[in-house]
Parts: structure tokens; C-alpha cells; sequence
């Protein structure tokens, strides 16, 4: 009966993995999709940098440890007297330093979307090197309180546990300074992905994209609530923006990329390169302006002429119709007529 029951569950799995297939849902991005959910960059606790750091420590040690020994105490109680202290420095470092490895994305963990966009804002090699110091000192730190508290078991004075607890304090705060570079980093990064937006790349999504000044934050703050800044000089948008907007009963993911150049990826800046991971890692709609329609683009008409390509995309209820109305803002032109277009003619 076991046999048969057991049979029936690797039955099941299969077949929801043959229904998951289909809509394009594999375990492991469903797993991702939770994962992405789950995490908030917003919430990563400040980082002090390393004096501030020595100083919440041994304070908090100070507070929540005795604070008195009498030389008639036996040398047994005078030794974990001084040994409680070391052991709780030790633990309160470390907890501090798990908070921080925890709170810190592991680029190979997260979704390459955001990897990437770490890589090509902090630098990835840089931003791993930090990590791995903090772990480092982590572990230095609860080597030297092991360590001294052993030669502690052995002292025969107050005068000797005393010098031997002055000395490990000593040795974790030194270790805890030489972070000091890699904590104030950190600190920066963590400011920046706060500031980042919360874009879900497993969503629905419309990805706005293009030459710079064309009207993209114009139209960005068309069909959506967002308040994308808007400039009469390119380049005003500088990173990514997210809107949300609803169509036929379905919530879109609108992102807002930063103006790209036609020349090789290699001569590409941070800005455009944000724009670029983007394209290369959401899976979206992807709507590219080039400039105003009426100057740039025709269509060949049915008497051999050419009549101007946005009324061909109008007529044809395609959105990038809306494009023309939508950048002339940035030029002064009325954006009534583009906001009607992009709200109609939105068909994918």
C-alpha cells in the first residue's frame, strides 16, 4: 500500500510540473518569484563605520555586565568575571556582523536582473571583497575571545585576568578598525539600494526605452502616477523609474529606463548601462522610442506615396502611436492626444 501511495505522489508531481510548463512557470522561478517577494532592500539596518561601531559594543557590554570585582572575591570568580565580558563582546560583535551578511544580497542568489544591476552600480568584485572582509573579521573576532578565553582559565591574579581581558577587547576593536573602508562602502550601498524601486521582473511588464529626449518620462507619466521628472535637455532621467497601471482587468509594471546612445556596449556609462541590464534581464514588452514619428519615420501608402508612419501605428491601434504626442511635451506640444492614444490603442 506504501508502495502504491508513494507511486501516486511522484504521479502528481509530474503532472503539476507538466501544468506548470506550459504558462512558462518552472519550480525554480516560482521559487525565485517568492524569493524576489520576500526581499526588501529597503530594510537593510544602517552600517556604522568602524569607531561607531567599537563604541556600540563596548558600551553595550559595559551596560550588561557586572561592572564591579573586590579583591576578596576567589580567583574562580574573579577569572569569569573578567571571561563574561570577553564572551559577551564576542557575541555582540558577532551578531552585528551576521545582521549585516545577512541583510546584504549574495549576488549569486538573487535574480540576475539584480545582480547585474549591482554589478554595474557598486562593481561586483568590490561589493564581494567587503562581504568577505566583514566574514573575515567575524571570525577573527571569535578566534581571539576563544583564545584568550582559554589562557584566562590559567591566570592565578586579578592583575593577570584583567591584562588578558584589556588584551582581547584590544585585539577585536583592532581587527574591527582595519574594517573601516569596507564598512563606510557598504554604508553607501546600502543608501543607494534603498533608493532603489521596487521592480518584481518575474511581473507583467511594459519597459520603456530609447534615445534620449523623446518624451519617455512624458508618457511614463502619462498612463501612470508616476512623477518622473521631465527636462527640455537629455539625460534628465538618470535611473530606473516604476509605475503601475491597470488594463483589461490586468496590473502592468511600467519602468522608466534611462536614454541610450547607438555606439558598442563597452563605450556605454553607468546610466546607460542600467538601462541596458534591464533589456537584457526582465522579461517584457518593450516599447523604444526614437524621436518625433512625424520627422522620422514613413510608411509607404496605398497610391505609391509615403504618408507619415505614427498614422499608420494609430490607425492600426499600436501604441507606440502615442510616442509623437508623448515626446513633443519635452518640446512644448500638448500631450492630450498622446495620453488618449496610449490609453486606447494598448494592445500586446
Amino acid at each position: 500500500n506504501l508502495w502504491h501511495l508513494a507511486q501516486v505522489f511522484v504521479f502528481l508531481f509530474f503532472v503539476s510540473l507538466q501544468a506548470l510548463s506550459p504558462l512558462g512557470v518552472t519550480p525554480a522561478a516560482a521559487r525565485s518569484s517568492a524569493a524576489m517577494s520576500l526581499y526588501k532592500f529597503k530594510e537593510i539596518q544602517t552600517v556604522p563605520n568602524a569607531k561607531d561601531f567599537i563604541d556600540i559594543v563596548l558600551s553595550r557590554v559595559q551596560r550588561k555586565t557586572p561592572t564591579q570585582v573586590h579583591p576578596q572575591f576567589k580567583i574562580t570568580r574573579i577569572r569569569s568575571f573578567y571571561m563574561r565580558k570577553v564572551k559577551y563582546a564576542q557575541t555582540t560583535f558577532n551578531e552585528k556582523f551576521t545582521k549585516i551578511l545577512e541583510d546584504f544580497p549574495m549576488i549569486d542568489d538573487i535574480h540576475p536582473f539584480y545582480a547585474d544591476l549591482c554589478n554595474v552600480l557598486y562593481d561586483r568584485d568590490h561589493y564581494k571583497l567587503a562581504l568577505g572582509q566583514v566574514n573575515t573579521v567575524r571570525g577573527v573576532v571569535d578566534t581571539v575571545a576563544k583564545d584568550y578565553c582559554k589562557l584566562m582559565k590559567f591566570a592565578d591574579s586579578p592583575y593577570k585576568s584583567k591584562m588578558l581581558k584589556r588584551a582581547a577587547l584590544g585585539r577585536m576593536c583592532t581587527a574591527v578598525k582595519k574594517l573601516q573602508s569596507s564598512l563606510v562602502y557598504l554604508e553607501e550601498v546600502r543608501q543607494h539600494l534603498g533608493r532603489l524601486p521596487s521592480i518584481n521582473p518575474n511581473a507583467r511588464t511594459l519597459l520603456v526605452t530609447g534615445y534620449p529626449n523623446v518624451g519617455k518620462s512624458s508618457f511614463m507619466n502619462i498612463v501612470t502616477n508616476a512623477n518622473v521628472e521631465v527636462q527640455a535637455y537629455a539625460f534628465t532621467t538618470k535611473s530606473l523609474y516604476v509605475g503601475h497601471m491597470d488594463y483589461d482587468y490586468l496590473r502592468w509594471q511600467v519602468i522608466d529606463t534611462p536614454g541610450i546612445l547607438d555606439h558598442p556596449l563597452e563605450d556605454r556609462n553607468t546610466i546607460e548601462m542600467t538601462a541596458i541590464t534591464a533589456l537584457a534581464h526582465i522579461q517584457a514588452s518593450v516599447l523604444f522610442f526614437c524621436g518625433h514619428l512625424r520627422d522620422l519615420w514613413f510608411h509607404p501608402g496605398a497610391a505609391g506615396g509615403f504618408v507619415p508612419f505614427h498614422q499608420t501605428l494609430v490607425q492600426g491601434q499600436a501604441i507606440v502611436g502615442g510616442a509623437e504626442q508623448a515626446g513633443s511635451q519635452e518640446g512644448g506640444g500638448s500631450v492630450g492626444s498622446g495620453a488618449r492614444v496610449a490609453q486606447h490603442h494598448l494592445r500586446w
